[in-house]
């Protein structure tokens, strides 16, 4: 099951964002980060030079369940 985690920006692309800046982190069944999304829900580069802190977990999904790895982000407002 890998699981998606709602992110606060404090560095996005190596610059600190105007206000709060959110996003997503998605990650792995061993809990390694696998991928990283904007406030849209698009996905961005993990090696920009990024600093977060963890908000909240979304929720869980099966690798196999890309369907409900959206129906988490359109949980927090995303779509």
């Amino acid at each position: 099951m890998n699981r998606v985690d709602k992110i606060r920006f404090i560095l996005l692309y190596n610059e600190a964002p105007e206000g709060k800046c959110y996003g997503y982190m998605e990650l792995n069944r061993d809990g390694n980060m696998i991928a990283l999304y904007n406030r849209y829900g698009e996905e961005i580069d993990m090696n920009g030079g990024h600093e977060f802190v963890r908000v909240r977990t979304l929720g869980k999904f099966d690798d196999e369940d890309r369907d409900n790895f959206y129906s988490l982000l359109e949980s927090d407002g995303v779509g």
